[in-house]
């Protein structure tokens, strides 16, 4: 998987959204969030 690098806020922010410790599946549950936010007719 490659490396991304993120600012220590957006970290933080993994962090706390990944609590079961998959942090994954927090990402993808971040990216899919996103992008339905900026794409409202789906």
């Amino acid at each position: 998987m490659p490396e991304i690098e993120v600012s220590d806020s957006l970290y933080d922010k993994l962090e706390e959204a990944s609590q079961d410790g998959d942090m994954d599946d927090a990402l993808w549950e971040m990216v899919y969030l996103f992008e339905r936010g900026n794409n409202p007719a789906e």
